[in-house]
């Protein structure tokens, strides 16, 4: 079982932000299931009220690049799946894995 984090990259303007949306333990598969939900489901901003939405595979499917459209703007995001490689201390972090 590995340890996961799931990040948004997102471009606003000229200005690029990367965010963590979850953090779990699992398989490869179940990251990877974990990560095609998110993409479907994770609202990029809080006021956003969602028209449609396009989800699209990247290679093996460790990333999803997302347009939404919104009722006043379009958001462009990049889903990513990352596996924990290496920490000097992972269990005193202070977002649990559960």
């Amino acid at each position: 079982m590995g340890r996961w984090v799931v990040v948004v990259d997102r471009a606003v303007g000229t200005q690029n932000d990367v965010d963590e949306v979850a953090h779990f333990e699992g398989t490869q598969d179940e990251a990877r299931a974990r990560l095609y939900e998110l993409a479907c489901t994770h609202r990029p901003s809080a006021g956003l009220r969602q028209k449609r939405r396009q989800v699209y595979r990247i290679g093996d499917g460790d990333a999803y690049y997302v347009n939404v459209e919104g009722a006043i703007s379009t958001h462009r995001l990049v889903y990513r799946l990352a596996e924990l490689a290496w920490s000097t201390h992972p269990e005193s972090w202070p977002w649990g894995w559960k």
